[in-house]
């Protein structure tokens, strides 16, 4: 019975771990920070993606644990950003900046449509949700963030 216990107090230091971590990181760089929590939003994107255009099929709780991690990555997102991060290697817009109210909303509009997704039990509802997490994402990546060089 004792290794019950164990478990969810070792899961529970290994997230504490990774969340000191992270804010560590963020002091130290936050252009990186928001780098890394962008990328899971990307890849948790993709994962969901497959499922919209029917290459992989409709699991709510694959749904729901991708929406979540992309609400935290978000949320995570918000502060991710200070006065003077907009130096060295970054892709993020000089606009963030100078039109903050602006992203701000659309970051809290991509915050609440991930934390509705995140809600979405069934295959009729996951596409409209979907899109308008996406919707948000395009728009905060148009007006904010620099394209990709390729």
């Amino acid at each position: 019975m004792r290794s019950n216990t164990l478990v969810p107090a070792a899961a529970a230091a290994i997230l504490l771990a990774a969340g000191v971590a992270t804010l560590l990181a963020a002091d130290a760089d936050p252009a990186k920070a928001r780098h890394e929590a962008m990328e899971q939003v990307g890849d948790n994107m993709k994962t969901l993606g497959k499922m919209a255009r029917g290459q992989a099929p409709f699991d709510a709780a694959v749904v729901a644990t991708s929406a979540k991690t992309i609400k935290q990555r978000l949320d995570e997102a918000a502060t991710l950003f200070p006065a003077g991060s907009d130096k060295g290697e970054t892709k993020a817009k000089p606009e963030i900046w100078s039109d903050r109210a602006t992203f701000d909303k659309i970051l809290k509009d991509a915050q609440a449509a991930a934390a509705a997704l995140a809600e979405v039990k069934d295959e009729a509802a996951f596409r409209p949700a979907m899109g308008a997490l996406g919707q948000n994402c395009k728009a905060c990546h148009d007006k904010f963030k620099m394209p990709d060089q390729r």
